[in-house]
């Protein structure tokens, strides 16, 4: 097996020459008396049998030669890995796996990939992700990459392909691992990594214990120039909350009254009224008005902190009998500040408890500037960034997972078999804690009527009816005019409470049944139950709708499954001309799931080496994906999602779309039209001058695309009528090892994946009035006296349409002959997609993905290594494709839009032209005499920043910023110390 590149690892060449390497083998491995091997991606343990699928194996070799500290750094470098779903740079991010790491071969989403440790599940959140900082890097042996469908061996989640972390066996003495790094110039986002192992190995068994602890500081958003302001520091005024820290609210005409600063909010001729952003033609601000900047309250990365400890052993019990077991345990704490909380009488919203919605600043408050001499008292609408509590979200979570079983030998006749029979048990258990929330009932106290005692005291209630313990709060105040015994009153911590498991038994049969000409007929089958449960439970003010966090109702469920498997491998045919080697391999998966019955998926792969330097391999089969507890049983939440209204006129899918317009004029399904004619009977003419606007609060229309709801929180919750996804994938390739070119390997291979019931989150607004779905239009509100804004929407997640991706992976290597002054290793690796399509609903337009924000086209590592004696260098450069995305702002030239007339079948989207952008890397390593390793290295040498994005970044990220780029210079020591 050919070593391919620290990022990019070992390219399995083993069917080109299988004397002289190894394949990717699991840590199920058995040394007996066949000296037999499993290979991820199939369940048959045999002495040779060479490889259908194509698998990427990475070392801990390979791990040292890189500047990354985690496994999941080292797998996002891969070039098969997609931006993944969830990163830590979304600060606004909710949910248990908030600070996780996670990994999404061929762009299928992270839940479509299986996650194995030593060939067995690790487990998942109830939401279905597995958290890849939870595997300690110092246990790591290699990584086994399967970036092809394969649960008719795995079952269910193996969609898109296999990640198997294979752990170090029969270790011997000790170990002690030290990773530090951090940003430069920028001196933050240090990062460190301290591991210590411990082994003994008999001919009798082995023990193996290792702990570890890793630590990574977070970044502040305002630390970077893409990061600092809303929409870079290219337009480092545009994009500004038009809430800022100074207090406001809203006079009878609409219009909004701000805080001077250093006035006395209780004056009503301290304030003056609020000043619009002043555009440019070309769409730049050249002044902010009262808009705000809210960055340097953000991080742009969480921190995270681990601790892992492990061990595991096995014990022979006679020659064909071995006992083993596995045990680990991982604790992480993940940290990011959201910024204070965005205090409004709108955002004040109970769904369950109307009377604390919409709470206004009483006229009777002794706060109120229009409770005073020669003023009429009156209820006030308010805003106010609260900036002086900004809020906390952090993740604890602690994951505790075993394994105990048997295996061994038997014989029947002439044949013999392998066997293992295990028990494994994984459970996730975790708690949230958000800071910087209020109470509800005691924000309605605290804003209402209160007066100043003989005393000087402020009080709640009045002077015949004092609440007591109540502090009344200066909600128009500026910069710290929020005391803290204000806040102390109002504030509240909210927790939530999350879990999940996944335990059952497998048993594996795996032998030769009988000889052919060209070899033995090679059998693995087996049976497993597996039970999968979970739960989130949010704390009672909070689940009742009675604080300013996001109000949750409680998600608990489970199912459990019956599988059985047989997988068949067949030589047809062996050293013959053109068939050196032919074989089959069919593999058959029955699963039979409590909550929706069965589904039954197969997979068949042909290996054909027509001569010895030449290996073409195929596969085709079908795959599927189970609901996950959450998508089942998830508890009605409320959520303030950013959207775009398709209605809206100028930033609205209405402005191009000709049917998205007519819908929106006319009405549809019950809602209301929104033609000039209808809002001008409806009052709204003089607003909506120019055709139906979407707002960012009420009478103040968005200045760009993306504004919240503001009247109403949208909710969603699962469906236990889910039935599981489905896929076919293809695979075709060659692996090319020249004799007459020694040190020379190539391998080629076409994949192609389409996944069908696709569970995701309907579109309702889309679906309503591009699809003409009159059921989705039915799940949200539109009512004249909130405007016709959207006051009301509900989704739940639903087996509908397709994604569908396809392309090439190239690997080459050259090792050259060894010169005086050192061997020269070429390393190559590289992700083409020739298709990456996704369709929502049938009928629907077909979203071309491929190259759009997100969606790299080519993804490429190239490396050159050098080793001289116990030195070595290795310069790694990752190359990342130019990229489309939707324009900001087509009407301001300002903004990039170098496509504005892009047709995508369904009408014309302006687009930009993203470029491309590569990153390198450098690392030199000493062997020390004294056993030890170390390496120093610089990721981002050049400290290269990628491009902005300013119409959709295409990750998950609060920033003009794809959260898959680069941060910054990394310059990293790490050593490696045996004993």
């Amino acid at each position: 097996m050919s070593s391919l590149a620290g990022a990019i690892g070992h390219i399995d060449v083993v069917a080109a020459q299988t004397a002289e390497v190894t394949p990717a083998s699991t840590a199920t491995d058995i040394q007996g008396p066949l000296d037999v091997i499993k290979v991820t991606g199939s369940m048959i343990r045999s002495v040779d049998i060479e490889q259908a699928q194509p698998i990427v194996s990475i070392t801990a070799a390979d791990i040292q030669r890189q500047g990354f500290a985690t496994l999941s750094q080292v797998l996002q470098n891969l070039t098969s890995a997609s931006t993944p779903d969830i990163s830590k740079s979304n600060p606004a991010e909710a949910g248990p796996d908030v600070g996780g790491s996670y990994i999404d071969l061929r762009s299928l989403g992270a839940s479509r990939t299986l996650v194995l440790i030593d060939g067995k599940r690790m487990g998942t959140s109830y939401t279905g992700m597995a958290n890849l900082d939870s595997i300690p890097m110092s246990i790591v042996d290699h990584i086994d990459v399967l970036a092809d469908g394969a649960s008719a061996i795995y079952g269910s989640d193996a969609i898109a392909g296999v990640v198997n972390v294979v752990t170090k066996k029969d270790f011997n003495g000790a170990q002690v691992d030290v990773y530090e790094g951090k940003f430069i110039p920028h001196g933050d986002g240090s990062q460190g990594q301290y591991g210590v192992t411990f082994g003994k190995s008999t001919k009798r068994g082995s023990i193996m214990f290792s702990a570890q602890y890793e630590k990574q500081d977070a970044i502040g958003a305002g630390r970077r120039p893409y990061s600092a302001y809303p929409l870079t520091d290219r337009f480092p005024l545009n994009g500004l909350s038009s809430m800022g820290a100074y207090g406001q609210f809203y006079n009878p005409d609409g219009s909004m009254s701000v805080l001077n600063a250093g006035g006395d909010p209780r004056n009503i001729n301290d304030y003056h009224m609020m000043m619009s952003p002043t555009y440019a033609a070309d769409g730049r601000v050249t002044d902010p008005g009262d808009t705000y900047n809210y960055s340097n309250q953000i991080t742009l990365q969480s921190a995270t902190s681990m601790k892992n400890l492990f061990v595991q052993g096995h014990y022979n019990l006679s020659d064909d009998l071995t006992a083993s077991f596995s045990a680990g345990f991982n604790q992480d704490r993940n940290t990011g500040s959201v910024g204070g909380l965005p205090l409004t009488t709108f955002s004040l919203t109970s769904l369950q408890h109307p009377e604390y919605s919409n709470l206004m600043l009483s006229a009777q408050s002794y706060y109120n500037p229009t409770n005073a001499d020669g003023q009429t008292p009156t209820d006030l609408m308010f805003q106010r960034y609260v900036v002086e509590l900004p809020r906390l979200n952090i993740n604890k979570s602690e994951n505790f997972r075993f394994n105990v079983g048997l295996d061994g030998y038997f014989s029947l006749g002439e044949h013999q078999f392998n066997w293992d029979a295990y028990y494994f048990d994984t459970r996730y258990t975790g708690s949230i804690l958000a800071t910087g929330n209020f109470s509800l009932p005691r924000l309605a106290n605290a804003l209402g009527p209160s007066f100043m005692d003989a005393n000087g005291t402020v009080e709640c209630g009045t002077p015949d009816s004092v609440i007591a313990g109540c502090v009344p709060l200066n909600v128009l105040a500026g910069p710290g005019g929020y005391s803290a015994a204000m806040l102390n009153y109002v504030g509240v911590n909210s927790y939530e409470r999350y879990g999940s498991s996944e335990k059952g038994p497998q048993v594996d049969v795996s032998g030769e049944i009988f000889p052919l000409p060209a070899g033995g007929v090679n059998l693995a089958m087996g049976l497993s139950h597996r039970s999968i449960h979970g739960y989130d439970t949010p704390d009672v003010p909070s689940s009742e709708g009675l604080t300013t966090n996001l109000a949750g109702q409680p998600t608990r469920g489970g199912y459990s499954v019956n599988e059985a498997y047989a997988e068949f491998n067949v030589p047809v045919l062996k050293d013959l001309p053109l068939a050196q080697v032919l074989s089959v391999d069919i593999a058959s998966r029955f699963s039979h799931y409590s909550n929706f019955g069965s589904t039954h998926n197969n997979q068949y792969k042909i290996t054909w080496k027509p001569i010895d330097d030449l290996l073409v391999r195929a596969s085709y089969g079908a795959g599927f994906r189970a609901p996950t507890v959450g998508d089942l049983y998830g508890g009605v939440s409320t959520t303030y999602p950013g959207y775009v209204d398709p209605c809206d006129v100028t930033y609205g899918l209405a402005r191009t779309n000709a049917t998205v317009a007519k819908n929106c004029a006319n009405g549809i399904g019950g809602q209301p039209a929104l033609n000039q004619g209808a809002l001008n009977a409806a009052g709204l003419g003089s607003l909506y001058g120019n055709g139906f606007m979407q707002e960012q609060a009420p009478n103040m229309l968005v200045t760009a695309p993306g504004a919240g709801p503001v009247y109403q929180p949208f909710t969603q919750g699962g469906n236990i009528k889910l039935r599981p996804e489905t896929s076919k994938s293809a695979q075709l390739g060659f692996v090319y090892s020249p004799s007459y070119l020694q040190g020379f390997n190539a391998t080629v291979d076409w994949f192609r994946y389409k996944v069908r019931n696709v569970i995701s989150q309907s579109d309702v607004l889309y679906n309503c009035y591009a699809l003409s779905s009159v059921t989705d239009c039915s799940l949200f509100q539109r009512t004249a006296a909130d405007h016709y804004q959207v006051s009301g929407l509900f989704a739940s997640p639903g087996n509908q349409g397709y994604l569908s991706t396809a392309g090439y992976d190239v690997g080459l290597s050259y090792a050259l002959p060894k010169f005086s002054f050192g061997q020269f290793n070429l390393k190559s690796q590289s992700t083409y997609y020739t298709r990456n399509e996704s369709q929502q609903y049938a009928g629907a337009p077909i979203s071309h993905n491929n190259g759009m924000a997100g969606n790299w086209r080519l993804r490429s590592n190239f490396s050159i290594g050098w080793d001289y004696h116990n030195f070595g260098a290795e310069w790694t450069l990752r190359y990342y494709s130019p990229l489309k995305q939707s324009c900001y702002n087509a009407q301001f030239s300002a903004f990039p839009c170098t496509l504005p007339n892009y047709g995508t079948g369904s009408g014309v989207t302006p687009m930009t032209q993203v470029p491309s952008v590569t990153f390198n890397d450098a690392q030199v390593h000493w062997k020390a005499p004294w056993g030890a390793v170390i390496a120093m290295g610089v990721n981002n040498v050049f400290n290269r920043v990628a491009p902005y994005f300013y119409g959709g970044n295409g990750s998950d990220s609060a920033y003009s910023y794809n959260a898959s780029y680069d941060y910054g210079r990394f310059v990293y020591l790490r050593y490696t110390q045996r004993f």
